[in-house]
């Protein structure tokens, strides 16, 4: 049976990885399975936007520049899209392993199919929502700000105050990114709260606010070191694998460089043909963080979460005691 005790951050570590050996089947069948067309759909597009960067740097484009700048801006477009189909498929399997973190502690039956559905039938819809609010409130404040430092900055120009109008824009752009990271850390809990305790969108963001309300630094801290944490062990894992599969490329890249080292279009000719197939290898380094991160993620927030519901006169010594082993 294993503790996870309060307000500690290693504690949190410690029940997160034990948790994690109660839901990484979960997270080894949702993720491993949904993020390959994601990372499909990556490496394409990453693939297009490196060609349309080749043909611009090669000058394919002659004299019609529509003809480069065009499959530029489409191949930046897939990104964008990629990066919202991957958002979307992640958001499913962190609502999922969620899910079963909350059944774990509440002593449940947690069959990662029985989830799967639950998740689809009672959560998907409310969640995707949630997201879309947020993103519109966040996009809404961020924009307000660079539009209200854009009004005292035009203002300072136009009285020919050059150094006023600079330190205005630097001041109130950075106001406005600090106002951004502050709403998105008071909305850290959303999911949790919509999932386990069963809110509404409009519900889980006020009690994701009034949670972190008083304890916004603990939440940015933790949040941040965890999240630096799994990068460096995506890393870890990432790393070799890119290496390994770019060292052939590489090699006939450096062998290009030195038989020919005279002129800059030989040494661009090099570079762009070491773009040539990355598409595919950022697809893969995109699947393996994002199957690293659904492992560990919606576990640490969930008992993130529990840990901020607790009543702040309970004792600091109180643990949140994972029940025995329940039939996957």
């Amino acid at each position: 049976m294993a503790d996870v005790k309060k307000g500690d951050f290693s504690d949190l570590l410690d029940g997160t990885f034990n948790m994690i050996s109660r839901t990484w089947m979960t997270s080894l069948v949702l993720g491993g399975v949904l993020f390959i067309p994601t990372a499909f759909l990556f490496g394409w597009a990453y693939g297009a936007f490196m060609d349309s960067i080749i043909g611009l740097a090669g000058g394919m484009a002659g004299d019609n520049p529509a003809s480069v700048l065009v499959p530029f801006g489409l191949g930046y477009l897939w990104i964008i899209l990629a990066a919202l189909a991957q958002g979307v498929v992640f958001l499913f399997v962190r609502a999922c392993v969620t899910e079963h973190s909350a059944r774990v502690v509440r002593g449940e039956p947690a069959n990662t199919f029985s989830i799967a559905a639950y998740v689809i039938r009672k959560k998907y819809a409310p969640l995707l929502g949630q997201r879309v609010l947020q993103m519109v409130i966040l996009s809404i404040t961020f924009f307000a700000a660079m539009f209200v430092a854009g009004i005292f900055v035009g203002i300072a120009a136009a009285l020919q105050l050059t150094v006023l109008a600079i330190l205005l824009g630097i001041i109130l752009g950075l106001a406005g990114f600090a106002l951004v990271i502050w709403l998105s850390v008071r909305y850290r809990v959303t999911l949790e709260s919509l999932v386990i305790d069963g809110t509404g969108i409009e519900q889980s963001i006020d009690a994701s606010m009034a949670l972190v309300r008083r304890r916004w630094w603990r939440v940015f801290g933790y949040t941040l070191l965890f999240g630096l944490m799994v990068s460096f062990a995506s890393s870890l894992i990432a790393t070799p694998i890119m290496f390994f599969s770019t060292i052939r490329q590489f090699i006939h890249a450096l062998e290009g460089i030195l038989r020919d080292t005279s002129g800059s279009q030989s040494f661009n000719a090099v570079f762009l043909r070491l773009l040539a197939g990355l598409g595919r290898r950022l697809g893969i380094l995109q699947y393996i963080q994002s199957l690293i991160a659904c492992f560990v993620t919606p576990v640490f927030m969930t008992l993130l979460f529990l840990e901020l519901k607790k009543p702040a006169q309970q004792p600091a010594s109180a643990d949140v005691q994972l029940p025995a082993e329940t039939a996957p």
